[in-house]
């Protein structure tokens, strides 16, 4: 038991609190025996001792309160028997990486956590061996892990740590040269360890093996088709295993011409470099790209072919569920331009129907149940539709045709509308989530149905309609015009951009939020949703093997009667957003992409032609160092124009491999060729020191040397105790024991008359 003192003692020195508490108890002694010496009326001998010591117990109590005693519990803080530890050794090739003095890095990081296995056995009750590489399976000791099997042509160290948590242990070892080829992003693995509170400890396996440079050109991202003046973006990803820290240098030729250069900065060890830049389209015709990297004495080179096409053909079907003023807007702005084809069903909520089809297609009076109707147009527009007015077939229609190439754009300014679709086939493959209905009114669902049969009422495609809302404007008070908030993030973003021409917008609906992997393209400049995000007005993303996007506005009605009769803003921006939402047409560019690792004169090298005409193989070749070219048997052919080429290098240096297919386009592809593959694994690529430092002072963990202990303030420690403090003044039965005190001397009192 402790004394805590409270009250107006709480603070003072334990000296001075007790000496307080003495002074008030010789006093309060004083005028106790004082006060029961001489009374009213005489009392016996006992009854006045009797009173005396009632009264004395009363001040005691007090006191004690005072005093604020405290029982403490002490448990001991003993180590649990489910803390275990768990190593992992790495086993991938590149752990056999042997330096002149005959040590692998997998002995380097074996002799280092030798050290500390004594220490490891007595912080942890349990300590568990684990090797991977692309795999991860669990032996007895450390020595069947490090020696058993061959090693691995990959190193999965981020999986192996994830599967690793999965099994909650109290502290992860890796002896490893935290090489991760899977390309995973480290940050997802430090966030999964610190949400698992398990700190990540690293044993660096590095020797002094020299190590070697790799220069590789992994990827190339151009566009199969373009316009004829308009700018386009083109990407490269570029590996790159480093000795020291530096820049490569990389340029974008077409012919003759560099469009573009910049240099990537690289560290020590393996590097993933992504580039993307943008170009402006030349002539009509065929563009050929080609990305150099490296200095010019060991340059790659990768070259790719884009066509320029002059116009192209958009097939559109448009579907609103209500009449809405924007549609008028929207038609004639496709209209005037002959790329488009639109055709219209207008289904209001009244039952009144309107069609109006497109040249070329079939007159279609509602949405097919069949995916096969719809596979003649590009983009399905779905604006100002209701969910009661899809059927399950039609949905299921809708999702046939975007998995197998489609697009499908859904329009709606109205939240009320939008939240009937949470939960349905369409909310499933939009980028977006809605929000979910809490409550309707009867008042409600009869504003939106008085509401529904005004659109219907006033969607003619009249003179008269169109002054009637230019009027409506002019005598009502309406909110200004709200610009979007472009995402620079977003390749579309540019459409959305602040400007003179700038689109606007009056009604938006309210969203919950984005999907994971959605591009969001634009969002409101100010509101805000309930988890403190832009609220999406605009946002696209894949689903199968076409697109999904979202538009939670007006069809910028307002927008095209606030500007100049002559304007032709609003035309020039539905058209380069329709444009810019159409897939490309596949089959027209032109490309080579090695399969496999690196080529070397060991292994048969295979090469894929992407972007062939249909039905007709490309020739394909391939050119020695001495410049023979090698004729090489395409085969394999798909729906998409891929071909497959395979031949086995002979001689050792740079072989290159040319395309060309019956339109004209080229491509190439520079192959270094040597005695065996270079991989990350097999160049003897740095040991990524730093990268494992960054994980492990993120989770709580370090790199571990042969210096100090392993486990600097390790959980479980033996030696603290746990103390549990219950205060005693508050106790319910010393408070009913000093009113007892206090109870029976006053009716004491009262027996004797002294009150």
């Amino acid at each position: 038991m402790e004394w805590h003192f409270g009250g107006w003692l709480h603070g003072l020195p334990p000296a001075v609190a007790w000496g307080l508490l003495g002074l008030i108890a010789v006093l309060g002694l004083a005028s106790i025996a004082l006060s029961y010496q001489r009374t009213l009326r005489k009392l016996p001998v006992g009854a006045r001792w009797g009173l005396t010591a009632l009264r004395t117990a009363l001040l005691a109590g007090i006191l004690i309160c005072l005093a604020n005693p405290v029982r403490i519990e002490k448990k001991s803080n003993e180590k649990e028997p489910a803390r275990k530890l768990a190593v992992l050794v790495d086993r991938s090739a590149s752990m056999d990486a042997i330096d002149n003095r005959r040590e692998t890095r997998l002995g380097n990081a074996l002799r280092a956590w030798r050290q500390h296995g004594d220490e490891a056995k007595e912080k942890f009750d349990q300590v568990e061996y684990f090797r991977f590489s692309k795999t991860t399976e669990a032996f007895p000791t450390l020595e069947a892990a490090a020696s058993e099997g061959t090693p691995g042509e990959e190193t999965h160290l981020f999986d192996a740590i994830e599967r690793t948590l999965a099994d909650a242990p109290a502290a992860i070892v890796c002896l490893t040269d935290g090489l991760d080829t899977t390309q995973k992003d480290p940050a997802e693995l430090t966030s999964l360890a610190q949400r698992s509170g398990v700190p990540l400890y690293f044993v660096a396996a590095n020797n002094r093996a020299r190590p070697g440079e790799f220069l590789n050109i992994k990827e190339i991202k151009s566009p199969s088709q373009v316009l004829r003046q308009t700018r386009f973006p083109v990407g490269v990803i570029v590996e790159a295993v480093a000795a020291k820290e530096g820049e490569v240098p990389v340029e974008l030729w077409s012919g003759d011409r560099k469009l573009a250069e910049t240099s990537l900065k690289v560290r020590t060890g393996w590097n993933s470099l992504p580039w993307t830049v943008e170009v402006a389209a030349e002539e009509i015709g065929p563009m050929p790209l080609e990305f150099r990297v490296g200095r010019t004495d060991r340059q790659e080179y990768s070259a790719s072919t884009t066509r320029v096409i002059d116009k192209t053909t958009v097939d559109i079907l448009y579907y609103q569920g209500a009449l809405q003023w924007g549609y008028r807007f929207l038609l004639a702005a496709l209209q005037s331009d002959p790329s488009f084809k639109m055709a219209s069903i207008l289904n209001p909520a009244l039952g009144m129907k309107m069609t109006a089809p497109a040249e070329g297609h079939a007159v279609l009076n509602d949405l097919p149940d069949d995916a096969a109707d719809l596979k003649s147009y590009q983009i399905v527009v779905l604006a100002h539709v209701f969910a009661d007015q899809l059927s399950a077939r039609q949905q299921q229609a809708l999702i046939e045709y975007v998995r197998n190439g489609g697009g499908i754009l859904f329009i709606t300014p109205d939240s009320d509308a939008s939240q009937d679709f949470a939960g349905t086939s369409i909310e499933e493959m939009l980028p977006v989530v809605f929000e979910r209905r809490t409550q309707v009114s009867l008042d409600d669902a009869a504003a939106r149905a008085f509401q529904t049969r005004m659109q219907s009422i006033g969607g003619a495609n009249s003179r008269e309609e169109t002054a009637f809302a230019i009027d409506a404007i002019n005598r009502q008070e309406v909110e200004p015009l709200t610009p979007f908030a472009a995402l620079r993030s977003s390749s579309r973003a540019k459409l959305f951009a602040p400007g003179p021409g700038a689109p606007q917008f009056s009604e938006y609906a309210r969203v919950l939020c984005a999907k994971p992997g959605a591009e969001v393209i634009a969002v409101h400049p100010r509101d805000r949703s309930s988890n403190g995000t832009p609220r999406v007005l605009i946002a696209r993303q894949q689903f199968g093997q076409g697109f999904a996007a979202v538009m939670t506005t007006d069809l910028l009605w307002r927008w095209k009667l606030s500007l100049p009769s002559s304007a032709r803003t609003v035309e020039t921006f539905w058209q380069q957003f329709m444009l810019s939402l159409a897939p490309s047409a596949p089959g027209q560019g032109l490309r080579v992409v090695r399969l496999g690792d690196s080529a070397s004169t060991s292994r048969s090298v295979t090469v894929r032609v992407e972007g062939a005409d249909h039905g007709e193989a490309p020739k394909i070749s391939a050119v020695t160092p001495k410049g023979v070219s090698l004729p090489l048997v395409p085969r394999g052919s798909n729906t998409r124009g891929a071909w497959d080429a395979s031949f086995t290098p002979d001689q050792e240096g740079r072989w290159e491999v040319v395309a060309e297919n019956a339109s004209g386009d080229k491509a190439r592809i520079s192959l270094p060729v040597s005695k065996q593959s270079r991989t990350v694994e097999t160049v003897n690529t740095p040991a990524d020191i730093e990268g494992m430092r960054r994980i492990a002072e993120a989770t709580g963990g370090a790199l571990i040397d042969k210096e100090a202990s392993a486990f600097p303030a390790p959980p479980g420690d033996v030696t603290s105790d746990l103390k549990k403090t219950r205060p005693l003044w508050d106790e319910s039965s010393m408070i009913l024991l000093l009113l007892g005190f206090y109870a029976t001397e006053l009716v004491t009192r009262r027996w004797y008359r002294l009150l």
